[in-house]
């Protein structure tokens, strides 16, 4: 099931679901209309998913890389009854970046 988060959860939301990461891995894989479909990082060790209202900016960061998305217009999480499979982050021109997870999250509480 996707779920649209308010813009007003973003912050508290992420930094909740970082804290109960465990050890869990992900990709990262870009979607636009200029670049088409590409994968930007193969599977890595996630480390945590951020929002920083201060510079609107939301932060993906993996073990050897950090992938940060300026002034989203959308946060979407993909769950299911195991936990989160996916986030899905939508630039303004449209480009969406899409953040799989090898093993669902759990959901925070």
């Amino acid at each position: 099931m996707i779920k649209v988060l308010p813009k007003d959860q973003w912050e508290h939301f992420f930094d909740k679901l970082s804290k109960n990461l465990g050890s869990k891995e992900a990709e990262i894989e870009i979607v636009g209309e200029d670049i088409g479909d590409q994968v930007e990082t193969k599977k890595q060790p996630l480390i945590g998913l951020s929002y920083d209202p201060k510079d609107d900016e939301f932060i993906v960061t993996l073990e050897h890389h950090e992938h940060i998305v300026p002034k989203p217009k959308e946060i979407a999480v993909d769950e299911d009854v195991t936990g989160i499979k996916a986030v899905e982050v939508v630039e303004q021109n449209g480009t969406k970046h899409i953040i799989k997870m090898v093993e669902p999250l759990a959901l925070p509480q």
